[in-house]
């Protein structure tokens, strides 16, 4: 998952930001609540497939590790995006852009 890209669109009404994952064009970031449903079901997908490789071959535990620790970064990257967006969508945020 790459860094986030923003859509600011100013009107007179605030500062109205859309979360996109990837490029400008990717994804919307979802709520929170969905991105922690997403996130439990790719962990559970990726659990299956470390478990069946070490089953498989118990020497690859070392780069299973790195997956693994690479993994969670992502996943927490997509948790902190739909926090962060989240909070874009709030009064504070536009009230605090307005005074800018």
């Amino acid at each position: 998952m790459a860094i986030l890209t923003r859509d600011y669109n100013l009107d007179a009404k605030g500062l109205p930001v859309r979360f996109r994952t990837d490029s400008q064009t990717g994804p919307t970031v979802p709520e929170p609540v969905l991105a922690l449903q997403r996130i439990q079901q790719q962990l559970a997908d990726h659990q299956k497939l470390w478990a069946e490789q070490l089953a498989r071959d118990p020497a690859v535990f070392s780069q299973l590790e790195s997956q693994i620790h690479q993994a969670f970064g992502q996943l927490a990257d997509q948790l902190v995006a739909s926090l962060l967006a989240q909070a874009a969508g709030q009064p504070a945020l536009a009230d605090a852009a307005k005074k800018k």
